[in-house]
């Protein structure tokens, strides 16, 4: 696929440049938070045809990386396709500090200077930055994955209705042997501690006895760190784990060792075919495509906050090893999720230090599932 691909080097180069001549309620619905008919105060050129539509990503790694960049630009090129823009209208900025103000502006402004009327951050890292240059360049819509912030378009999966189904199938096939499962996790950020309690709390649906030991690498990517942590619960006797990390360790590590892993990100079933159970898969087209569209008809607000689970919190099939029976049983349970008549975040429901994070009959509200400042009851660790 023919893009224009820019290194760290060139955003750089930008950014001197560019710095010399320049001076959230979360929407519980699968829809996003502003109409059709808001205003497009963010909006690039009302009535675009979509076919017109420029797009600049920005990622902090690489997007062949084989986790959350090349989810989210799959992603975008997916979304790109099912709305017929051209592949030609995509610019992606690799290696893009998302801890340097300097570095993102430039990035940001190489973008608009390209002609990119709307530009998605795909790190969180980003928001502490975009706002301030949206409010500067208000023809361009800047679209930003995690919590709503001002200024920004936002975009965001209910993750743990995946991740809840995978530590269900895992406990459900574990249990006869051992009612304590494992997850490998990267940095404490929100998004990985709702993969580890949605993954808990599927666990304890299956069994209300199983638990979780997570081992932290404390690093976004890191093949020697994340085969440390596998391989530590291993040691521990566990079997059956979660993983949130990017590099190909986690599978490969218990593929060796005749264990087995819920993949990330992406379909990892091809790195480790005898370990991979399924794989949570990060769906952003169906989000991205109503971003698109909306930005090209003129009715984007910088009030839209897509935060969508059912297709875009996907699990692959199954691998040929994951007894039928456990597969019925997931696809009831999900189901059932989708009907409303399992909450996955209802009460009563502990943190791991005992205290009632929701009473019994009540459901969290979104904001705090999204943000996630917890541990569940029945994991073995800490979130600090």
């Amino acid at each position: 696929m023919k893009k224009k691909l820019f290194s760290m080097l060139l955003a750089g180069v930008l950014a001197a440049g560019c710095l010399a001549g320049c001076g959230n309620t979360a929407d519980s619905g699968d829809a996003p938070a502003a109409s059709a008919e808001a205003e497009g105060d963010g909006a690039a050129a009302e009535g675009m045809d979509l076919s017109e539509l420029k797009i600049g990503e920005l990622e902090s790694y690489v997007i062949n990386d084989g986790g959350w960049c090349q989810a989210t630009h799959t992603g975008i090129v997916n979304a790109m396709e099912e709305l017929g823009i051209p592949e030609e209208n995509l610019i992606t900025l690799e290696n893009i500090d998302d801890t340097d103000q300097a570095t993102v502006q430039a990035a940001a402004e190489s973008l608009i200077d390209e002609g990119c009327t709307l530009i998605i951050g795909a790190s969180t890292g980003y928001s502490s930055f975009l706002p301030e240059i949206a409010e500067m360049y208000p023809e361009v819509t800047f679209a930003q994955w995690g919590n709503k912030v001002d200024g920004l378009v936002g975009y965001e999966i209910r993750s743990y209705e995946g991740m809840f189904l995978a530590g269900y199938a895992c406990e459900l096939m574990s249990q006869d042997e051992n009612t304590t499962l494992g997850y490998s996790a990267s940095m404490s950020e929100f998004s990985v501690r709702t993969a580890i309690n949605a993954y808990a709390l599927g666990a304890k649906y299956a069994n209300p006895a199983a638990q979780v030991q997570v081992a932290w690498a404390n690093s976004w990517y890191d093949v020697d760190l994340e085969t440390q942590c596998a391989q530590s619960l291993i040691d521990a006797g566990i079997k059956y784990m979660g993983m949130e990390a990017s590099s190909p360790a986690i599978p490969e590590t218990c593929e060796k060792n005749g264990a087995y892993v819920v993949g990330y990100h992406n379909d990892l079933s091809a790195l480790a075919p005898d370990a991979v159970v399924c794989s949570f898969v990060w769906n952003f087209a169906p989000i991205f495509e109503q971003i698109m569209t909306s930005v090209a008809d003129g009715t984007v607000s910088s009030d839209d906050f897509y935060y969508e689970g059912g297709e875009c919190a996907q699990l692959t099939e199954f691998a040929d090893f994951v007894p039928e029976e456990v597969q019925t049983a997931v696809a009831d349970l999900k189901a059932k999720i989708d009907g409303g008549e399992v909450q996955i975040y209802g009460g009563e429901l502990k943190d791991s230090e005992g205290n009632v994070l929701v009473a019994e009959g009540e459901v969290m509200p979104d904001e705090e599932i999204i943000q996630q400042e917890f541990l569940v009851e029945n994991v073995i660790g800490s979130w600090k």
